[in-house]
C-alpha cells in the first residue's frame, strides 16, 4: 500500500506495471491512461459520471424518492455510483419533491445534527458544492434546502441536502458529476425524451429506472446506455459479485468484480505444445506432392484461403 498526493498518484501510474484499474475523476484517469500509455500498460478506467435516475409514469413516487433518497444521500452523496439528476415527469415535480423531503427525513431525521449523515471530505469540495448551487440559483434554479441551518455545528463540513429546480443546461451542475448531495430535477413529457435526454450526454456509470415492468421499462433498457442499470432501486449493483462492474465512454472501461474481474485482472497466457506427430512437417520445404496434397485439402473450402 502506497498513500499520497497527486504527485504520488502521477508517479504511481507511470511505473510499468502489468495492468492498471483506477478509480476516480474524469480529468485523472485521462492523466492515469496517458502516464499509462507511455509503457504500454492496459488499464482499466472506472469514473464515475452523471448517473441519471429515471421515474416513469405508473411508479410508487413513495418508493422511487426513498430508494433515490437513499442513493444520493449515502456517505453525504459522495461515491460514484449516486444518482446524479433525477428525470421526473412534468407533472409529478411538485409531489416528487414534496415525497422526497418527506422520505430524506425518514433517512436522517433531524438532518442537521444527525450522526448518520457524514459531512463533505475537506473544505475543498464542500466550497465546490456550495459554488454549484450558487451558480445554478444565480441563473434562474429554484433551491429547497432539507434540514435547518440552526442545526449545524459551527465550523463544520455538513452540508444540507438540496433539490435544484428549473434546471438549464448552461448551469455547472448539469456539467460535471456532483459528488454530493446535490439533486437536479428534470422534467419531461414522454419516456422518450427522458432517454433522450441521457444519451445526449456523456455516457453515465448507472443508470436507474423507476417503474413497471412494461413498454417504458423496455425502451430504457433498449435504447439508453450506461455502464450499468439498476431497476426499482440506486447504487445496490456495486454490491452484486456476480455483476459486472465498470463504465462506458467518459465513465470508464472494462469492467471488474465476479468473473469478469478475474479476466480483467488476469493475464490468458497461450500455450501450444507440439505432439510426437507433427502433420506441419509436410508444409514446410523443401515443398513436394506431399506439401501440394495438404495445401490443396486445407483450401478446398474457399472461406478459409
Amino acid at each position: 500500500m502506497i498513500t499520497g498526493d497527486a504527485k504520488v498518484g502521477s508517479t504511481f501510474s507511470s511505473l510499468p506495471f502489468d495492468h492498471i484499474l483506477f478509480t476516480g475523476s474524469i480529468p485523472v484517469g485521462r492523466a492515469v491512461m496517458r502516464a499509462a500509455s507511455e509503457n504500454l500498460v492496459p488499464v482499466t478506467l472506472e469514473l464515475g459520471g452523471k448517473s441519471p435516475a429515471i421515474v416513469d409514469r405508473g411508479s410508487s413516487l413513495r418508493l422511487a424518492a426513498y430508494r433515490i433518497a437513499y442513493g444520493k444521500l449515502a456517505n453525504g452523496g459522495q461515491t460514484c455510483v449516486a444518482p446524479d439528476y433525477a428525470l421526473v415527469p412534468e407533472e409529478e415535480i411538485d409531489s416528487f419533491v414534496s415525497t422526497f423531503k418527506a422520505e430524506a427525513e425518514k433517512l436522517f431525521p433531524d438532518i442537521g445534527k444527525n450522526q448518520d449523515y457524514t459531512w463533505i471530505i475537506n473544505d475543498h469540495h464542500f466550497s465546490r458544492l456550495s459554488g454549484l448551487v450558487e451558480d445554478a440559483e444565480a441563473k434562474g434554479a429554484q433551491v429547497v434546502e432539507l434540514g435547518r441551518r440552526d442545526d449545524i455545528p459551527s465550523q463544520s463540513r455538513l452540508f444540507l441536502p438540496k433539490l435544484l429546480l428549473d434546471i438549464t443546461d448552461d448551469m455547472k451542475v448539469m456539467k460535471d458529476e456532483i459528488f454530493g448531495p446535490i439533486l437536479p430535477i428534470v422534467p419531461y413529457r414522454r419516456i422518450e425524451d427522458a432517454v433522450a435526454f441521457v444519451n445526449a450526454r456523456p455516457r453515465p456509470l448507472a443508470l436507474y429506472y423507476f417503474g413497471p415492468d412494461g413498454p417504458g421499462r423496455r425502451l430504457v433498457l433498449d435504447r439508453a446506455t450506461s455502464g450499468g442499470v439498476v431497476i426499482n432501486d440506486t447504487v445496490l449493483h456495486y454490491a452484486q459479485d456476480d455483476l459486472p462492474f465498470g463504465g462506458v465512454g467518459l465513465s470508464g472501461m472494462g469492467a471488474y468484480h465476479g468473473p469478469e474481474g478475474f479476466k480483467t485482472m488476469s493475464y490468458a497466457k497461450g500455450v501450444y505444445r507440439q505432439p510426437r506427430l507433427n502433420v506441419a512437417e509436410g508444409v514446410r520445404p523443401p515443398y513436394g506432392k506431399f506439401s501440394i496434397f495438404l495445401l490443396i485439402s486445407y483450401c478446398a473450402d474457399e472461406t478459409i484461403c
